[in-house]
């Protein structure tokens, strides 16, 4: 049971971590379309592409933001077991001196 559990921890975990990676890198283009997009329009001295850039898209890339902080947030509460004697690495989060999550 205790084998599964983890199992299923783990699973969890990695898919956390690729969605939030996936999700920032969205956001980051994203931000980057929009910044762009309304760079674009103002030279061009168009406002409802100014609009849509500034709306639409904009809407867009917020939920992408709020999924991405949603899924890292949760990866707090999603640790491994056993990881307490592991060596940390730059950029793998507050650490636990225990190893557990905070379901636990």
């Amino acid at each position: 049971m205790q084998s599964t559990r983890h199992s299923i921890r783990h699973h969890i975990r990695a898919f956390l971590l690729d969605a939030t990676r996936v999700l920032l890198i969205t956001f980051l283009l994203g931000g980057l379309l929009v910044v762009s997009g309304q760079v674009v329009a103002l030279f061009a001295g168009d406002q409802r592409l100014m609009e849509l850039f500034g709306t639409a898209v904009t809407e867009v890339v917020c939920v992408v933001a709020g999924a991405a902080g949603i899924c890292s947030f949760a990866l707090l509460y999603v640790r491994d077991r056993g990881t307490a004697g592991a060596p940390r690495h730059h950029g793998s989060g507050p650490g636990e001196e225990d190893g557990e999550s905070v379901w636990d």
